[in-house]
């Protein structure tokens, strides 16, 4: 077994640290992603799911394709499969919450309204790690659509007064959807 050369280890690290930046940017991309996803409001045309559906079956298919293409007397039917599983749950994922940083980052016009609330307890999910306290019921106007905002009691008993029955919203909206800035409770 040959020694590695000084030159082709360097190349290694350099890689690996590159591997390692690009997974670390994406972890970061993912949950940036999925808190500007909890307070955005996706316009009922959109085809949110389809979407993701459809770009991971052409990631998936080009990459089945393409092996099979590359060397064919080498790769088999189940290889292609493989091939086309493994980029197509990598172009899926990648491409979830796709339209609600679109809607977060496109530009669009700032509104304000007034809209009704409902308090839920326990609130939305938090994924496998369990629930929000309570749950901000707000419709937004723009969409015509309810959402759902993460909070808790001591904000609510801190916020809410007797008699408050609206709350005074802050949208950002575009054709995509409105993502929910801030909100204030309001006497009616």
């Amino acid at each position: 077994m040959e020694p590695s050369s000084p030159e082709s280890k360097s190349k290694r690290i350099i890689l690996t640290v590159v591997v390692f930046l690009l997974f670390g940017a994406w972890l970061y991309y993912v949950g940036w992603a999925s808190k500007i996803s909890a307070r955005t409001v996706l316009m009922p045309e959109i085809p949110e799911w389809s979407t993701y559906l459809l770009i991971g079956s052409i990631t998936g298919l080009t990459a089945a394709i393409r092996t099979l293409y590359k060397r064919p007397e080498r790769k088999t039917a189940i290889q292609a499969l493989n091939y086309f599983t493994g980029w197509f749950c990598l172009g899926f994922i990648l491409s979830l919450n796709g339209y609600d940083t679109a809607t977060y980052l496109l530009p669009g016009k700032i509104i304000s309204y007034k809209s009704s609330y409902e308090l839920r307890y326990p609130g939305p999910s938090r994924g496998k790690f369990g629930r929000c306290e309570a749950g901000l019921w707000i419709e937004d106007k723009s969409t015509s659509r309810w959402i759902e905002l993460c909070t808790n009691k001591m904000d609510l008993d801190k916020n809410i007064q007797q008699g408050m029955q609206l709350v005074w919203v802050s949208a950002r909206t575009n054709r995509i959807g409105s993502y929910i800035m801030s909100y204030t409770f309001i006497y009616n």
